[in-house]
């Protein structure tokens, strides 16, 4: 039995695996071919059972997505759209079946999605009702807000109260209005027919169901349908405004107060973060995840500590509602603030938007499906779908909390390719779709034409921006292009003579973008056109210019321009644009981003953009964002950096209300700023980083300055501990880190402080405690789980907490890969498999995952599967030996000598250009007997069948395999095998001249091994004499028969002065006398001649 060497492991670059590929690979069973008289050995303990399928390369991955998505969609209540995801509604329900336990949760839990199946109910618009509706398009529409309150009956008192308070930006009095504590101010039970509000776990629900008992419940005011819609969707703006106002455009409501005012005021949101129907939630904030392994030491630390930034709330009611906005695996951002209300909003204007759209409720207890729930809830609920459907802007704003939910999760920049929240881009795509079909494909929506353009061009750049938020292919492209159609605005990328500096002399080709609209931009109201209205227009614009920070105020000897001075004047002078034109303009800028890697081209082409756009001043946000686009740009020249990284600091300075380096009095902060309704006018037509992502920018900023303390401080506040960690130790403080995170535990308990600790501290209590905040959901304390256990060397449990991982966010090839190891390490082939073709699905070009799909393969003695999966290894990366190896015996064993010899080549070059360390292998001899054989064997079965073709290739292929062998003596270490193997080939194909050469090298190399002292050894010589005895005997000249005897004389002399010589040696010194005997019957021939 022959030992074939296991090929050591490869690695993989997105993992600190030391035994991935190739995990004890064996190729015992390989079959070399009939001439290799090689017998080898079996794997008699792996047993492959036939009746097992071999799962295919290309597996169902794509419908196990769609599963899951269809799980977590139904986690938020809703179901995917059936305009745009019908397909991916059959595969889901096709696949549930193999999802357990949640399908049994399925059969458990009741639904309300029947009480909406009444679909003949069609609602009546009153005159009051139509008036409501301009209403809705003046306020709630873009390029709106210019109505008045007053077209409104008496009768509508509350609903002309929540239209002042959105115009005048008191969303949190909107949110405390009469209509909010009616809906959810209250604690008490309502009968839902069943259904036990309180008794169900997520919030999401509660709201929806509040929603429905509202619509069933008869009051005084004998309100419209329309009317309640109308109100709810103001609720459910007001709660997105707000949330919006407090995490991306500010002001904060942090209690910056005055010398004189009292530290015991009242906090602006309280009795609304949360209403009164989670007033004991976020007492108690507890929802436990059952069977959490939680150690009774972290178990006894309290989570009712208040948040240091959510007034009124414990820290465990933040992360129950983060838990509730967690979607497909990723979590949200941990330190975002308020996110109940963004909860709220998605509750409402989801249920407004799609009002048919089941949904489905859970309970602590098992509870039976419901049939008819509430007769109330049921009837009211179809008249409830009628009026709904009324709503001119629910679908709009919908979409606009879908695509806020998407930028709160935390998704990493190197793992943001797309794939990330496929459940919330079904749900933006579907809501959008509708958005462009009603206000970009319909004619004649407003009467006004000018209206309708901006309407749609608003539209088509929000869907736009969400398909760049989503990562999705394009990232927009297409629908900018559209928005500015529709807007009809035109764009000209061109060049002209221009000083960029104080001191230049010369002017040099300068980017510039004009832009000249088609549309009228609105003019001022005429009732403010007095002198009084136009100061104040102006004061508000000069405010907004306010915000730059110019080259003066950071040097006095600064060298760049504010502005690069044009020779020609009309180069200079620029058209009037709306506030739409401005946002195209930085949807184009954002569009070169996207499709240019980041180079000088690249930002002196953004440049032109946002400089366009900068001359004007006319929105806040629209301004801020220019400003922090530009910054960005000059962080990366010399003469800008200083001036980019005060910018960046006074735009991070203006969402708070407290005094700061930028903002440095009372004034500043109050007087100076814009209101919260006027930052967010134009919000969703832009792209402004949520608060987070700018301080997270700026400590990066700050880090590569060598600022690394004070990054250290702002990464700390965000939560990022891997670079608190590392700014720490830069500054050679290394332990400080640890006591950070220590410290912020004691204040605050969060997932991601738990596992950064585990990680100082390599304690897995740590990461359970993580789990048990997060209720199962932080997939990253679930990886530190099983990266703990697989270190401990116990990979059953490591296979489990990776898999729990996996089952939290699926698009996690690094994770795969491990999980796919240990498969190999434990011998389970059929996980091993399904872990490596998940990698090589999510990641096609990562050829170690290939190159074990290939090995999993070859252990179950499939080598045609794992031919094709090492050919896609070898297209990722051809140095890789292994591969080589592996391809080697696969070609073997399928008969394909010519790719074996290519192999063989290959393996013989990177031998000859690898250093020692590597271990690169030398060729096998059993392999190239195989070769040899082979396609000895395929040559001649060539000739027998007269078929041209076969014969010629069978001819290349020998020639090839000549080659081989010259290339190998020239450049390995010669061993006597090789010119066997060569003198064989000459044989067969009829090369003699060559045939005693290499005979005669074979014997000088066995001369030096002392073969007479080595009975095998011994024995081959006296094989190899015989050989070149034939091949002199053959040729029949005297000299060449003299030449043979003197060697056989050689031979036998040293055979019989040998230590071992023996009656076996003595046999062999019989038949050397015989040929010499024989030789010299020949050379009395030539004598006698």
């Amino acid at each position: 039995m022959t030992t074939v060497t296991h090929a050591p492991p490869a690695t993989t670059s997105d993992s600190d695996d030391e035994d991935l590929a190739f995990a004890c690979m064996d190729f015992d069973g390989v079959d070399f071919g009939d001439d290799a008289h090689i017998k080898l050995a079996t794997l008699d303990e792996i047993v492959i059972e036939d009746d097992v399928p071999n799962p295919d390369i290309k597996n169902s991955h794509v419908d196990k997505k769609a599963v899951a998505s269809d799980i977590v969609v139904d986690r938020f209540g809703e179901l995917p759209s059936p305009v745009s995801t019908a397909p991916s509604s059959t595969v889901c329900e096709a696949n549930t079946a193999q999802l357990n336990p949640v399908d049994e949760i399925y059969k458990q839990k009741a639904t309300l999605g029947s009480i909406f199946a009444n679909k003949d109910v069609h609602y009546e618009m009153s005159a009051n009702d139509e008036r409501m509706l301009v209403m809705e398009q003046d306020f709630l529409l873009p390029n709106g807000q210019d109505g008045s309150c007053e077209q409104l009956d008496e009768d509508n008192t509350d609903l002309n109260h929540l239209f002042r308070q959105l115009k005048d930006g008191a969303y949190a009095d909107m949110l405390r209005s009469p209509v909010a504590q009616e809906l959810f101010g209250s604690k008490c039970e309502l009968d839902l027919g069943g259904f036990n509000l309180s008794g169900a776990p997520y919030m999401m629900e509660n709201i929806k169901l509040r929603v429905l008992s509202y619509f069933s419940t008869k009051d005084a005011s004998k309100k419209s349908l329309y009317n309640k819609c109308l109100e709810l969707e103001l609720i459910g703006i007001a709660s997105l405004n707000l949330f919006l106002q407090l995490n991306y455009t500010g002001p904060s409501m942090d209690r910056g107060l005055k010398p004189e005012e009292s530290e015991s005021q009242s906090h602006t949101l309280d009795g609304i973060h949360p209403h009164g129907m989670f007033e004991d939630l976020a007492s108690k904030g507890v929802r436990q995840v059952a069977n959490s392994p939680v150690s009774s030491e972290l178990s006894t630390i309290t989570e009712n500590e208040p948040s240091l930034t959510e007034p009124n709330t414990s820290n465990a009611f933040h992360n129950t509602i983060l838990s509730e906005l967690a979607c497909d695996g990723e979590w949200p951002f941990q330190v975002c603030s308020t996110p109940y209300f963004l909860l709220v909003a998605r509750a409402i204007l989801s249920m407004l938007a799609e009002p048919t759209r089941p949904f489905r409720s859970w309970a602590e207890d098992k509870v039976e499906p419901c049939a008819s729930a509430n007769t109330a809830i049921s009837n009211a609920c179809g008249q409830f779908a009628a009026a709904a459907n009324k709503l001119i802007g629910a679908s709009l704003w919908s979409a606009r909390a879908v695509v806020a939910h998407r930028r709160l999760m935390a998704v990493r920049r190197d793992d943001d390719d797309g794939s990330a929240c496929p459940t919330l881009w079904k749900e933006a795509d579907a809501m959008y779709q509708r958005c462009v079909r009603v206000y970009c494909e319909q004619q004649k929506l407003f009467e006004d034409d000018n209206r309708n353009s901006y309407v749609a061009g608003s539209v088509m750049l929000e869907w736009g921006l969400a398909q760049h938020h989503f990562r999705t292919e394009g990232k927009g492209k297409a629908s900018f292009k559209m928005a500015l159609s529709f807007v009809r605005l035109e764009v000209e990328v061109t060049g002209a003579d221009g000083k960029r500096t104080k001191y230049q002399k010369k002017s040099t080709a300068q980017f510039l973008v004009r832009a000249k609209p088609n549309i009228a931009v609105p003019q001022p109201d005429p009732a403010i056109e007095d002198e009084e209205g136009s100061r104040r227009v102006t004061n508000k614009n000069d405010l907004i210019k306010a915000q730059m920070i110019k080259h003066d105020d950071v040097s006095d000897d600064a060298l760049l321009l504010e502005k690069i001075a044009f020779e020609e004047e009309h180069d200079n002078a620029h058209h009037n644009l709306s506030i739409l034109d401005q946002s195209i303009l930085l949807a184009l800028c954002l569009d070169v981003k996207n499709d240019n890697p980041m180079d000088g081209l690249t930002g002196e082409q953004m440049g032109g953009f946002l400089a366009r756009v900068l001359n004007q001043h006319d929105d806040w946000m629209v301004y801020s964002t220019a400003l922090l686009e530009r910054a960005w740009l000059e962080c990366e020249r010399t003469h800008g950096r200083e001036r980019a990284i005060l910018q960046i600091q006074a735009l991070a300075d203006q969402h708070s209300n407290r005094l700061t380096i930028t903002q440095s009095t009372f004034k500043s902060v109050e007087e100076d700023s814009a209101p919260a309704q006027d930052r967010l006018r134009n919000l969703h037509t832009i792209v402004y980083p949520p608060r987070w992502e700018m301080l997270r920018d700026l400590a990066e900023r700050y880090a590569k300055l060598g600022v690394v303390t004070s990054a250290a401080e702002m990464f700390e506040e965000l939560e990022l501990w891997d670079e608190v960690v590392e700014c720490y130790r830069i500054a050679g403080k290394q332990s400080k880190a640890e006591e950070v995170v220590r410290k912020r535990l004691s204040e605050k308990e969060t997932p991601s402080m738990y596992t950064a600790l585990g990680d100082l501290t390599n304690d897995p209590k740590c990461f359970e405690r993580s789990l048990q905040l997060s209720h199962g959901k932080f997939y990253d304390a679930h990886i530190a789980l099983g990266k703990f256990y697989f270190d401990q060397g116990d990979l059953r449990t490591a296979m489990r907490h990776y898999l729990d991982a996996l089952a939290t966010k699926p698009l996690m090839p690094a994770v795969w890969f491990r999980v796919g190891t240990i498969g190999m390490q434990l011998k389970e082939w059929d996980t091993a498999l399904r872990a490596f073709t998940e990698v090589v699905q999510q990641q096609p070009d990562e050829g170690d995952a290939w190159a074990n799909v290939a090995a999993v393969h070859m252990y179950r003695k499939n080598p045609e599967k794992a031919y094709h999966a090492l050919q896609e290894s070898l297209k990722q990366n051809r140095n890789n030996w292994r591969v080589w190896v592996s391809k080697l015996y696969t070609c073997i064993d399928l008969k394909k000598y010519d790719e074996a010899i290519q192999a063989c080549n290959e393996l013989v070059s990177l031998k000859a250009r690898r250093n020692e360390s590597e271990k690169v292998p030398m060729l096998e001899e059993k392999c190239i007997r195989a070769i040899t054989g082979g396609s000895i064997k395929n040559y001649k079965e060539a000739i027998s069948s007269s078929n041209e073709c076969l014969l010629d290739s069978a001819k290349r292929t020998l020639f090839r395999l000549r080659e081989l062998l010259d290339k190998m003596q020239e450049t390995m270490k010669s061993d006597a095998w090789l010119y066997e193997v060569s003198a064989h080939l000459n044989i067969e194909m009829g090369w003699k001249e060559d045939v005693i050469t290499d005979l005669m090298k074979e014997y000088r190399i066995l001369q030096s091994e002392k073969w007479e002292q080595d009975q095998s050894k011994l024995t081959k010589m006296v094989e190899l004499i015989k050989d070149i005895f034939q091949c002199h005997r053959k040729e029949g000249t005297k000299e060449s028969l003299s030449k043979c005897k003197l060697l056989i004389n050689g031979a036998k002399r040293k055979i019989l002065g040998s230590s071992e010589y023996n009656a076996e040696s003595a046999e062999f010194v019989v038949v050397l006398d015989l040929m010499v005997k024989e030789i010299d019957e020949g050379m009395h021939a030539f004598k006698s001649k």
